[in-house]
């Protein structure tokens, strides 16, 4: 019997391959580099019926020994399309199996087995082992087979793959060590997928696409030849022009339709592959087509041993069956592996259609009630995950509930918080139907919600939204309602302030008498983190919240309290306290790597930073990056983190770091309309004056990327494109909206650094001549005063802030502004701004010059010019050098001892050697057009006429040693 159905499923194979011998000979080319040190990844992508899986499969055919794993491995994990997508970490899971078959279970090392207990069959998991442990642990696993023999991991239908896979796939290919090649199948055709998730899966492709090492191999349609040629191998026979004409007519070139359309040729009436496989369902006995659609509805976990008994058939009678649906062409059969399958996801999806939705809840009841009873058959986590989504499905609201509630170990292990925030929704959902649900799920209602609010606290806000409207509201208590109608109005950052302080007085009242419970503990911490009027009570509510967070153990409320009162200190304009109550809170969290602690460390940076602490915050951002273990399986951690680290080096001049870390982390961002890629942008301009592609963040204003920038950010990066266009007109149009928004304190630290954006365009502006915008310049900065006014000031940092808008308000009214320039330089070099300081070294230098001092002017400029040059920034340099050529201050007389970087001295000792910029370049490994660069930089600075005059001023004031 085995030996019938490996035949059938060979013949089912549809024969030949044919039409593919360059995409064959890339994967091939592929495979010989990786044998040579270069690992490489390649994504097969094609619509539906194209041959993805095909082609893979005869490229890695002939890879492997029959007696054992030889010097290559070949592991495949599959992704399956379930109603909700894949489980989490299902691929992973089928990796692991197959390579426990090929290898043997003492292919993994006792720590990897460990870490990796709850994706494996029969194993218990651990409960400390969370979703990067596990995912790092895969990715070193990979690495110590790739140093052994040539790996080759096949990720069957990417595109249906959880959010764990597909940043396992990210990494991987990224890393690549060496001895390893990834091979991806993509369908980039599914009818039934949302936009959203389209944008997504392209964006993500895209994204794997520009990484070195990486190829998209796309497979076209068959040529009219090549179809020809496929069905002559399918039937055996040269066919009539007839049958001929119509295959190809109808197939269009795919190979599956050119597949069913030879199996349909003695009945003319199919002429689609839909309708083909249709007629091979209705074609099958009841035996077989109860097989097929138990099998559609069970893919990714189908084992022969679970089919006998989700059908109860005996053995004989699921062979039977299997032979029947193998010679139709429905199934295949791995005797090896144990596993049945669908010959293509088509034919599944055609079976699922077939289905009718009350045989399809059936055969999910019976799925999760086979997984149930045979634990130890799948991986653990998965299999908790599997049976809570088949009882879903089948629409047991009872079993579901159970079932969901024992999944949440699993889930807080595996689980990204949106697919964890999920199943809270279904859980509240069961709350909502079932009058025992209590008794079900094992915990009350006031439970269930508190636990729901806490998992769904770093979900993406339409996730956490769907979560909280699910509660059954007319089922909760008065003092409960309250909470749940300030959760439902929270539509993102800070718009829960908008909550009345009556109403959060309130609440406070009605929970005064509570126990300490996870929902007293949210409710204290809620309302005590929001009062405005009665600080005193607000601070006592949160300390209540802290002690009883710590009394329960449990970590996500304690995360949630300090996290709230530390955003309470800062948005109260204290982030001075909150740095230090965020520093206490992980000095106590210790080695704890939940999500939530690692917000915390980037809620730590910005306090700091905002308070002008940079030394903390960067102290900060290197810890907590260290601790980040595989910062890229934890990509929104890692870009929070990374946002702030940025922006702290931005601010204090070290941009070499920042674009390292910036450029590092662009590529793995689904998007580009990151905070992280708004730095970069901001950066480009401020080094380049250069202005491109920013139709992104004017797209990024019309219509929000979830995940995005905030408003602030994109308007920034416009603001500052249109001053370096010098179109001050466009930055004022851009800054408009900022000025009079409803929840400005929300973005205060934010929005200074746009108040002084525009009160220095502004001022240079003026400082430059008369303009015929002067009036609308005027009326500008008024309006920035006025909104800078409700603006509040932290620490060291919002003492210079003000000094600087004045000294700006000055300047432009023609006023002398050297006073509150000297005292906004003093700040800035405190607070170790560089790149402020420098700005304000040449607006000085502008003043001194007008006032007469030409001296002081000289030794700004200069200082301000060496800073620049250090940073690089272009457009800085360029302003440097029009208040050179106005003020003419570049008299020869003056000292530059402390003004000629080293290179320049470097430069200028060759110089009066006599060297030509070519052979500086050569003598000093530099291009020519950079020795031209540094010769009249020096020119300028020594005030020198020429290239003697300079040597002769370098001797007299001793430059040259």
């Amino acid at each position: 019997m085995v030996n019938d159905l490996l035949a059938c499923h060979h013949r089912q194979m549809g024969g030949v391959l044919v039409g593919r011998e360059a995409e064959l000979d890339r994967i091939g080319g592929a495979l010989v580099s990786a044998r040579g040190g270069a690992s490489r990844c390649l994504l097969v992508t094609g619509e539906a019926g194209i041959g993805k899986s095909r082609l893979v499969a005869e490229a890695v055919g002939g890879l492997t020994s029959p007696d054992g794993p030889g010097d290559v491995l070949v592991l495949t994990g599959h992704a399956v399309d379930m109603s909700t997508g894949e489980i989490p970490f299902g691929v992973v899971a089928d990796t692991l199996r197959d390579l426990v078959r090929v290898a043997g279970v003492d292919v993994l090392l006792p720590a990897e087995r460990e870490a990796l207990a709850s994706l494996l069959p029969g194993a218990p998991p651990r409960r400390s082992v969370e979703r990067v442990q596990l995912l790092s642990t895969f990715l070193d696993l990979l690495e110590r087979l790739g140093g052994e023999r040539l790996v080759v991991w096949v990720v069957e239908d990417l595109h249906w793959a959880d959010s764990a896979t597909r940043d396992l796939v990210s990494l991987a290919a990224r890393t690549l060590p060496a001895g390893l090649v990834i091979i991806g199948t993509v369908r980039t055709d599914d009818p039934d997928r949302t936009p959203a998730a389209e944008a997504a899966l392209r964006s993500y492709v895209a994204g794997l696409a520009r990484t070195p090492g990486c190829e998209v191999v796309p497979l076209p349609r068959l040529s009219a030849d090549a179809v020809q040629r496929q069905l002559r191998d399918l039937l055996g026979s040269r066919p009539s022009a007839e049958v001929a004409g119509r295959v190809e007519r109808l197939s269009d070139g795919i190979p599956f339709v050119v597949e069913e359309l030879a199996a349909a040729a003695g009945r003319p009436e199919l002429t689609t592959a839909a309708a083909v496989a249709a007629g091979r369902i209705g074609g099958l006995s009841s035996e077989a087509r109860r097989l097929v659609e138990a099998a559609a509805i069970g893919d990714g976990h189908l084992r022969a041993s679970l089919l006998e008994q989700v059908l109860d058939v005996t053995p004989e009678e699921l062979d039977a069956a299997l032979v029947e649906a193998l010679r139709a062409g429905i199934l295949t059969t791995d005797h090896e592996r144990d596993t049945v399958g669908f010959r293509h996801a088509l034919l599944r999806e055609a079976t699922v259609r077939e289905t009718g939705p009350g045989a399809r809840r059936s055969w999910h009841r019976r799925w999760a009630e086979v997984l149930e009873d045979n634990p130890g058959v799948l991986p653990p986590d998965p299999a908790l995950l599997a049976v809570a989504e088949h009882w879903h499905q089948a629409r047991d609201v009872r079993r579901a509930l159970a079932a969901t509630v024992a999944a949440l170990p699993a889930a807080e292990r595996v689980c990204r918080p949106d697919e964890e925030t999920a199943l809270w929704t279904r859980i509240l959902g069961g709350f909502a139907v079932l009058p025992d649900a209590s008794e079900v799920a094992g915990m009350p209602l006031r439970e269930a919600y508190a636990r729901a609010l806490l998992a769904s606290g770093i979900a993406s806000h339409p996730v956490r939204r769907a979560c909280v409207t699910a509660a059954p509201v007319e089922q909760l208590p008065a003092a409960m309602r309250l909470i749940h109608a300030m959760v439902v109005s929270d539509h993102g950052k800070g718009e829960a302030n908008a909550y009345s302080e009556e109403r959060l007085t309130e609440i406070a009242d009605l929970f005064e008498e509570s126990e300490p419970d996870l929902m007293a503990v949210y409710a204290w911490s809620s309302a005590g983190s929001l009062m405005t009027d009665d600080l005193a009570r607000g601070e006592r509510l949160m300390e209540r919240a802290r002690r009883a967070a710590r009394e329960l153990g449990d970590l996500r409320a304690s995360v949630m309290v300090e996290a709230r009162d530390s955003y309470r200190a800062q948005v109260n304009g204290d982030p001075q306290r909150a740095a230090h109550r965020l520093r206490e809170a992980l000095d106590l969290f210790g080695d704890e790597r939940w999500d939530g602690v690692f917000h915390l460390w980037g809620n730590l940076m910005w306090c700091e930073l905002v308070c002008g602490r940079h030394d903390e915050a960067q102290r900060a951002a290197d810890e907590a990056l260290q601790r980040l273990t595989h910062p890229h399986l934890s990509v929104h951690l890692w870009e929070h983190l990374v946002e702030n680290a940025a922006m702290s080096w931005i601010l204090t001049g070290r941009w070499t770091r920042a674009r390292a870390l910036l450029q590092e982390s662009e590529p793995w961002w689904e998007d580009d309309v990151r905070t992280s890629n708004a730095h970069l942008h901001l950066l480009d301009l401020l080094q380049s004056g250069r202005a491109t592609g920013t139709e992104r963040w004017r797209r990024q204003l019309e219509s929000p990327a979830p995940g995005g920038a905030p408003v602030t950010d994109a308007r920034a990066v416009l603001a500052l494109a249109a001053v370096e266009a010098g179109d001050l007109a466009g930055m004022r149009t851009e800054l408009a909206p900022l000025w009079g928004m409803d929840r400005m304190l929300m973005y205060d630290d934010q929005l200074w650094l746009l108040v002084l954006l525009a009160a220095r365009s502004e001022a240079d502006a003026a400082a430059d001549g008369p303009r015929p915008d002067r009036d609308a310049g005027a009326a500008h900065l008024q309006v920035v005063d006025d909104a800078a006014a409700r603006l509040r000031r932290h620490g060291a940092l919002g003492e210079v802030w003000p000094l600087d808008l004045a000294a700006q308000l000055d300047r432009f009214h023609g006023r002398d502004a050297r006073p509150a320039l000297r005292a906004a330089l003093e700040g800035w070099e405190r607070v170790g701004h560089v790149p402020d300081a420098a700005v304000t070294h040449l607006s000085l230098a502008e003043q001194e010059a007008v006032h007469g001092d030409r001296e002081a002017a000289r030794h700004h400029l200069a200082a301000g010019r060496e800073i620049a040059e250090r940073l690089q920034a272009r457009p800085m340099l360029a302003r440097a050098d029009a208040l050179a050529a106005r003020h003419a201050l570049t008299s020869r007389e003056r000292r530059t001892d402390a003004v000629l970087t080293d290179r320049e001295v470097e430069v200028l000792g060759l110089v009066a050697e006599g060297l030509t910029n070519g052979q500086i370049g050569a003598k000093l490994f530099m291009s020519p057009k950079t020795a031209s660069v540094h010769v009249s930089h020096i020119l300028a600075k020594l005030g020198a006429a020429n290239r003697t005059e300079a040597a002769a001023t370098a001797r007299r004031q001793g430059l040259l040693g």
